[in-house]
């Protein structure tokens, strides 16, 4: 076993490089020896001046990680998005199989917790979705042999964020004076939370674990306000001083467009989460990075 200090728990956070788990890494490190899993440990530019070590992401980087630590717990904020059109097998693999051997793992090393990071997203939206819900599915099916909680996550931003984000990229736009921007009518009422909201969340639930009984929980991370796309697009196109017009109505809805989200936040405020950021503040501050 690799030497921690033994007065704090270890946490694993796969997908530690990510926005998320990068934030997640220096929210907690104060308080915990944290251990990171991550596809790519060479490029690490989110951890830069972070005594963090971190393991590949495959099945020998997996099991050399928990040889070599006592994981008190594990947060998994890895995804894969599919962005680029990639393969299901892909998909499959980056979201369920390399997940499943991180779970076994947990489990035969007694570790106390795992806390997912899900998505609202309807199964049958994407191949995403569908790998995600599958393994959520088998989360819930492993529960009596770890406590588990799923964190459902409306859309998270914030400064710093990768440029495949939706607010991140229109800002970028933005910013650039592009000629045009074209978009639906924007009409579809969306939640979005602020990074540092997000990362409260999930603090939160770490320090509240000791105490909740159940052995599966689920909580959906959202803040009790919506914004129109339209509103919010508007909103970045001022505060960003652009020229760029905004062509609302050039792209039509996709099919089955979901028109306003459906927020189910009242579990995790009963913890003792309240998110500090309303959307406007939240975009400011991204906007200003």
């Amino acid at each position: 076993m690799i030497g921690n200090n033994m007065n704090k728990q270890t946490i694993l956070i796969t997908g530690i490089n990510g926005f998320l788990g990068s934030h997640l890494a220096k929210a907690l490190l104060e308080n915990y020896n944290i251990i990171g899993l991550e596809i790519n440990s060479q490029n690490l530019f989110r951890l830069k001046g972070l005594k963090i070590r971190v393991y590949e992401a495959n099945k020998e980087g997996i099991n050399k990680l928990f040889y070599e630590n006592k994981i008190n717990g594990v947060i998994h904020t890895a995804t894969f998005y599919g962005r680029q059109n990639e393969s299901i097998k892909i998909l499959a693999e980056a979201n369920l199989f390399i997940p499943f051997e991180i779970l076994d793992n947990a489990i035969q090393n007694n570790c106390n917790f795992f806390i997912n990071t899900d998505t609202v997203l309807e199964r049958f939206v994407s191949t995403y979705a569908l790998t995600k819900r599958h393994f959520q599915e088998w989360l819930y099916l492993r529960r009596n042999e770890i406590k588990v909680v799923n964190l459902q996550l409306e859309h998270f931003f914030g400064p710093a964020c990768s440029n495949t984000n939706f607010i991140t990229s229109m800002i970028e736009r933005l910013k650039r004076n592009e000629d045009v921007i074209e978009l639906t009518l924007g009409e579809q009422q969306r939640n979005f939370v602020y990074i540092d909201d997000v990362v409260a969340a999930f603090i939160k639930i770490v320090e509240r674990l000791p105490i909740v009984t159940e052995n599966y929980n689920s909580y959906q991370v959202a803040t009790n306000e919506l914004i129109s796309i339209k509103e919010m697009m508007e909103f970045l196109k001022e505060n960003a001083k652009s020229s760029t017009k905004l062509n609302f109505g050039a792209i039509p809805y996709r099919e089955n467009e979901l028109m306003v989200s459906h927020i189910e936040n009242q579990a995790l405020l009963e913890l003792g989460w309240i998110p500090q950021y309303s959307i406007k503040e939240g975009l400011l501050k991204t906007i200003q990075e």
